[in-house]
C-alpha cells in the first residue's frame, strides 16, 4: 500500500527553516538573508536540507562566511538531519512560468525501463477523466514513445495563425512529441546548445491553451535535457518512478540529488513493476525485487505515492495505444488512485469527473 505521507510534512521543514534564516542578518541593522533575496531557494528531501545561496546578492566571500554561520543553526532544527548550503546553478534565475499553465511536473526515472512513459501517458489520462484539463510533453527526446502509447500518428501542424505548433488531443489530454515533428525512422541527435535551444520551444511555441497541470515525459537517468527543462521553465517538481531493486533505487537517490540543487522538490515516488501478476489469479510474484521504494521513502521522508505490479493488460494497452487509465475500476483504478494523490498534493481543485466506462 502507498505509503500515505503528504508533500506538506516537507513543505513545513522547509517554512521552518526560512523563518529560522529570516532572522539572520549579515550586517548590525541590515536586511536579513531571506527578505534581501541572499537565500535563493530551500529544499528539503526529508531530512536532508538544501540552502541554496543566491551569488547574484551574495559576493563569494559572503557565501561562505554565511554558510559556516547557518549550517550548524540549520542542523539545530526539529526534523532536520543534515544541511548542504551552496550557491544555485547561476541559470536558473532565467525561468519562466508558462501562460495559463498552473503545474508543470516533470516524471523522471534513474534508469530506463521502469515503465515510466507509460506511467506518465495513464496518469495523464486519469486526470484527464477526473475532468481537469491536462497537457502532457513527451521530452525524452531520445526515446519518444507518447504518440504510440495513446495511438496518435502523423506529423503535428501549425495553428490557423501560423505561428504555433497544435498539440494533438487524445483521451481528453493535449500531447506534444518530437515523434510527431519527425519522420518515423530519422533519429534525434540532441546535445548541448541543441538541447538548449530546442527544448524551450516544446514549451513555449505550442499552444498548450489553459491547463491544470502540463506533465513532462522525462529521459531516465541525468543528463542535458533535464538541466535545460529545470532551468528554462519554473517545474513545481517531479514525480519520480522507480522498480524495486537496488540498481534503480541508487540511480534514483543521484536524480533526487540533481533536482535539489537545482531548487525542483520532489512530489513524491512512484514504485513500478512491483511484482508481476497472474492472468489466472491475480497472485502477485516478486520477480524485480521487493521494499526499495519503501525504504527509499523512509529514508528521504518524501512520501511513496503509489506501489504498481505489472499488468499485463497495461503492457497490451500500451503496444495498442489504448491507456488503460480510460477506465476507472479494474486495471485503471491505481492510476486514478495515482492522479488524485497528485491532484491534491498540488491542491487542485477537485474536478468533475468524466464517467466513461470503457471495458475492452
Amino acid at each position: 500500500m502507498p505509503m500515505n505521507l503528504s508533500h506538506q510534512s516537507i513543505q513545513s521543514i522547509e517554512e521552518l527553516v526560512l523563518e529560522t534564516l529570516s532572522r539572520v542578518c549579515l550586517s548590525d541593522g541590515g536586511p536579513d538573508v531571506v527578505s534581501a533575496g541572499q537565500v535563493y531557494d530551500v529544499v528539503a528531501t526529508g531530512g536532508a536540507v538544501r540552502i541554496l545561496l543566491d551569488p547574484e546578492h551574495l559576493a563569494e566571500d559572503q557565501q561562505e562566511a554565511l554558510a559556516e554561520a547557518i549550517t550548524p543553526l540549520v542542523e539545530s532544527l526539529p526534523g532536520v538531519e543534515r544541511a548542504v548550503v551552496k550557491p544555485r546553478p547561476r541559470s536558473i534565475a532565467q525561468r519562466d512560468s508558462l501562460p495559463g499553465i498552473r503545474h508543470v511536473v516533470g516524471v523522471h526515472s534513474g534508469k530506463g525501463g521502469v515503465g515510466k512513459s507509460t506511467l506518465t501517458v495513464n496518469l495523464a489520462v486519469a486526470l484527464a477523466q477526473q475532468g481537469y484539463a491536462v497537457g502532457l510533453l513527451d521530452a525524452d527526446v531520445y526515446g519518444p514513445s507518447a504518440p504510440t502509447l495513446l495511438g496518435v500518428s502523423g506529423r503535428a501542424e501549425t495553428t490557423a495563425a501560423g505561428d504555433r505548433i497544435e498539440p494533438r488531443e487524445a483521451f481528453g489530454v493535449r500531447m506534444m512529441s518530437i515523434g510527431l515533428l519527425l519522420p518515423e525512422e530519422q533519429a534525434l541527435i540532441w546535445r548541448g546548445s541543441l538541447i538548449d535551444q530546442g527544448l524551450p520551444q516544446l514549451f513555449h511555441d505550442v499552444a498548450w491553451g489553459e491547463l491544470d497541470i502540463l506533465l513532462v515525459d522525462l529521459p531516465p537517468g541525468t543528463s542535458d535535457v533535464h538541466i535545460a527543462v529545470a532551468q528554462s521553465v519554473a517545474l513545481s517538481g517531479v514525480i519520480t518512478v522507480t522498480s524495486p531493486g537496488q540498481v534503480a533505487i541508487d540511480d534514483v537517490r543521484r536524480g533526487l540529488e540533481m533536482f535539489a540543487d537545482l531548487a525542483v522538490p520532489c512530489l513524491g515516488l512512484v514504485e513500478n513493476m512491483a511484482g508481476v501478476a497472474c492472468r489466472q489469479c491475480g497472485h502477485v510474484g516478486a520477480l524485480f525485487g521487493a521494499g526499495g521504494a519503501r525504504e527509499l521513502a523512509d529514508l528521504t521522508g518524501l512520501p511513496l505515492l503509489a506501489s504498481l505490479p505489472f499488468m499485463p493488460r497495461v503492457a497490451v494497452g500500451s503496444d495498442d495505444g489504448s491507456p488503460v487509465a480510460r477506465e476507472h475500476t479494474g486495471v485503471g483504478a491505481p492510476f486514478h488512485a495515482l492522479a488524485r494523490q497528485v491532484a491534491a498534493g498540488l491542491k487542485l481543485e477537485q474536478a468533475q469527473e468524466l464517467q466513461t466506462e470503457v471495458v475492452l
